[in-house]
Order: structure tokens, then sequence, then C-alpha cells
């Protein structure tokens, strides 16, 4: 392959936009995609002060780069879990991720409140993931407000979200839209507003960026993650029908259409769209 830009050797070949791109023309074209997904969206506003919730991991360390490089005003924020070495092997790449972006990093331990997600793992077993979720939302919001932050931004994927949706609906759970929204506004003073800048970006859309930008991040998973079986659902669609995933994500945002009146087909009298109805457009063709 080559890239499509330059027409060096690429690296890459991104299906959903059908482009195939080098190793210097994709960070680029990375930045431009969150750039324009921020704008379309209103995820972010340029003079906000944005707390970055940071794990480590491949996608916030992908956000809080494009962010920094974007010319937002942020700091990041590490929660301390307390899951043995994961922990301590997360706080460490933060640490570098803070110093590679010269951006000032918090951190607040779980233990502070008394209990660790270990703690949680140990006396409630199956609800660990919800607790831990929990806990992080409380204290991203708390902070973020006692700390004079506008917004709380998240390193949500397009994946993130489509799993969470299906798995919402396959389980009988009504969804509510506004937590898959790209930016969701305080109902009160005391909440913050919470952004996902990652909205329509996928997981190897991040993991190649930060690979290419040598950004600090950590392979390791959770100890306490489930398996992956939406996700890998979600995966499968993909690889079948490229696209799917963004286009499944900006549907969510997308208003529903709105007929502005009923109308009534001319020729048959039955429900229309416009003069005449579907039906006898497809029955005047095949019998003219």
């Amino acid at each position: 392959m080559k890239c499509k830009k330059c027409g060096r050797k690429a690296v890459v070949n991104l299906k959903a936009y059908g482009i195939s791109l080098c190793e210097k023309c994709y960070p680029e074209f990375y930045k431009n995609l969150v750039k324009r997904s921020i704008k379309r969206f209103g995820i972010l506003n340029q003079d906000e002060r944005v707390l970055v919730a940071v794990s480590g991991g491949k996608d916030s360390s992908a956000m809080a780069a494009v962010l920094k490089e974007l010319g937002y005003d942020i700091e990041l924020l590490y929660i301390d879990l307390g899951i043995g070495e994961y922990s301590k092997v997360s706080e460490k790449v933060v640490k570098d991720l803070s110093e590679n972006l010269d951006a000032k990093l918090n951190v607040v331990r779980l233990r502070d409140y008394g209990f660790t997600v270990d703690d949680v793992a140990r006396r409630m077993r199956r609800k660990t993931c919800s607790a831990c979720g929990t806990a992080k939302r409380y204290i991203m919001n708390r902070f973020a407000r006692e700390n004079g932050f506008e917004v709380v931004a998240t390193g949500h994927t397009a994946e993130d979200i489509v799993s969470f949706y299906i798995k919402n609906v396959a389980g009988g759970a009504k969804v509510w839209a506004e937590k898959l929204m790209p930016r969701n506004e305080p109902f009160d003073e005391k909440i913050v507003a919470r952004a996902k800048p990652l909205f329509e970006m996928s997981e190897k859309e991040n993991m190649l960026y930060v690979l290419i930008e040598n950004i600090p991040y950590t392979p390791m998973e959770c100890p306490h993650a489930p398996k992956p079986e939406w996700k890998e659902i979600v995966y499968e669609i993909e690889r079948r029908k490229p696209g799917f995933v963004k286009n499944f994500v900006r549907g969510l945002v997308r208003p529903a259409e709105e007929f502005e009146e009923t109308r009534y087909c001319k020729i048959c009298g039955e429900v229309a769209s416009g003069e005449i109805c579907a039906f006898c457009r497809l029955k005047e063709k095949l019998t003219r």
C-alpha cells in the first residue's frame, strides 16, 4: 500500500475512510478527525478549562495528547483505584504522560475515601465494575467542580458507545440517550459538564496515534475487567461492514426525521410522502 497523501509506504489502511496513510501523514489526519468531531458536535469550547481523566491506557493517553496538540487548556486527573500492580504501573505511565505533554497531573486516591476497588472485588464480586464506575464518576465530578474546571473529558471510544448501546438493548434495559451523547451539559449546579472528544474515534485509530507519536501508555488490562463479549460482536460487525461503528454513533446524535404533514397518494389514496406513493410509482414503471 502507498500513502494516499504523499506516496510513501503506508502503515495503515483505514477502510472506513477508504484511505491508506504513512506514519508521517497519519498523526495529522487523526488530529483533523478529532478537531472536526469536536466542532461538529460541540464537544468542547476553546476557552474552557478541561480536566482530562487519564487511566494510562491508549485511549485516554491519545485523548490527552491530541487535546494538548489542539491547544486546549488541560490538566490531567488520575484516580488511583487501588488495583494492586495494575494501579502502580498505570500511575507511573500517567506521570510519564504528564511530563511528555508538559501538562499538570492531579492524583486522587480512592483509599482516602475508605476503600479500594480490590476491596470491592473481595466483598461484592459481580458488582466490581459498577462500583468502580460509580467511584470514578463521583471523584471526577467533585474534583472538577472544587477546582474550577468547566468540563471533564473522558476517553470513551466509538466502540465503547456502540457496545454499551447493544448490550443494554439486548438485556431489555432502557437506554437513556443522554449517556451516549458526545457532551452532557450539567443539570444541577453541582454537576460539571462531561465530554467525549473521541466520540467518533476507534480503538485502532487511537492505538496508531500513540504508537506513531511515542505517547506513553500501558497495554495492561484491569484484572477485574469482564470479558469484552459485546465489543467482540462490534469488532466483528465492523470487520464485515467497515464504517458501521462511526455511522452508528453519528446516528445517535442525528435528530430523527419529522414529517411536516400527512399526505395521500393522488392515485390510490393511501398515505404517501409525496403526491404519488412509492407503490404507485413502482406500479407505473412496471406496467407502463
